[in-house]
């Protein structure tokens, strides 16, 4: 495995710190709390119309770099997707853009249904 350089493993370390983790229960707690957040799925289309998190904006990320434009560079942005991965990475290239306040949903979706919070279907 080739080993990450000194220089590149502190950009690594700094992404990893501007880019924070929240659990389902936590972003449960901030969207009742309907403080002004964007909560933006970046799944495919046919994934997100079978099962979505109300009120939440697709922004798929096999086009992302293509709509970037449309995601608030100064409100707090949630990312979703179906485990986390996906999420991550959009997450990560806003932050390459100067963007802050990203947040990565853990588990997404699956874990989103697994804690029993309401979805919306079709």
């Amino acid at each position: 495995m080739k080993r990450i350089g000194r220089g590149k493993r502190k950009l690594v370390l700094r992404f990893i710190k501007m880019i924070e983790h929240v659990s389902v229960e936590e972003l449960k707690t901030i969207l009742d709390s309907k403080t002004g957040c964007h909560l933006i799925d970046v799944r495919e289309f046919s994934e997100y119309e079978a099962v979505r998190i109300p009120n939440s904006a697709l922004i798929s990320l096999s086009v992302f770099d293509q709509k970037v434009d449309l995601i608030d560079k100064n409100s707090p942005n949630y990312f979703l997707c179906g485990v986390g991965k996906r999420a991550l990475k959009a997450a990560e290239y806003l932050l390459s853009l100067g963007y802050k306040n990203l947040y990565v949903i853990d588990g997404g979706i699956k874990a989103w249904i697994e804690a029993g919070y309401p979805v919306e279907c079709g």
